[in-house]
């Protein structure tokens, strides 16, 4: 299913990987999209998945908010670490500055209870499951098959890679990266901008800006 804001157009911003993921999950909901744009101009005039790219950002400055609502399709590309999320930020809030708004998309299969608080533009990718209680903030990624239990609180500007599991009372800050197949034990707190690589298995608090791995997870990089 896809939350949407009115009966507006949905137009992707951004033509790569994700994109092509979130256009089949609007396609297959009965809601595909009616555009793409990519700053990168070879791949103006193409398309995908018959959805065409249309141009760079200035093509959804040329068009009224109130006709068209945006889904946000930068994903955090393998190894870029924050800079993916720095620029799914930096995009959100260019946009919302000038008055167009964001649609959340969830995959069919995905399992979102309804006592949940979610803010606007999160996805929520093939059989993510969010639990009761749980808050997530604007424009954050919970990827293939993410596990939110009860009571968990993320932020915005997040991304929870495949496959992670944030046991409950979990707390994650804004810009976070959750890599894949991590383990968040109960109540542990991830400060903002940190970074959990992927398999690690976190038992204690993580301040701000911090990466670390491993299992246990260990820092790696202190802010």
């Amino acid at each position: 299913m896809t939350v949407l804001v009115g009966d507006r157009d949905i137009t992707l911003i951004g033509a790569r990987g994700h994109a092509r993921v979130l256009i089949h999950i609007l396609q297959e909901a009965g809601t595909p999209p009616v555009a793409v744009t990519d700053i990168d101009d070879r791949l103006h005039g193409t398309d995908v998945y018959d959805v065409p790219v249309i141009g760079g950002d200035e093509a959804i400055f040329a068009q009224m908010p109130s006709d068209i609502i945006l889904v946000n399709a930068v994903g955090n590309a393998p190894g870029s670490g924050q800079s993916g999320l720095k620029l799914r930020r930096a995009l959100f809030e260019s946009f919302k500055g000038k008055g167009f708004e964001f649609a959340s998309v969830f995959s069919n299969d995905a399992v979102v209870s309804g006592k949940t608080t979610l803010g606007e533009g999160v996805q929520a990718i093939t059989r993510a499951v969010i639990h009761p209680g749980v808050n997530i903030g604007d424009n954050t990624i919970l990827n293939t098959g993410a596990s939110l239990d009860h009571d968990c609180w993320v932020g915005a500007h997040s991304h929870i890679a495949p496959w992670a599991v944030l046991c409950g009372g979990v707390t994650v800050g804004d810009e976070c990266h959750i890599g894949a197949r991590a383990v968040l034990v109960p109540g542990v707190k991830v400060g903002d901008g940190a970074v959990v690589g992927a398999g690690a298995v976190v038992i204690g608090d993580v301040a701000a800006g911090t990466t670390v791995v491993g299992n246990p997870a260990r820092v790696i990089s202190a802010a």
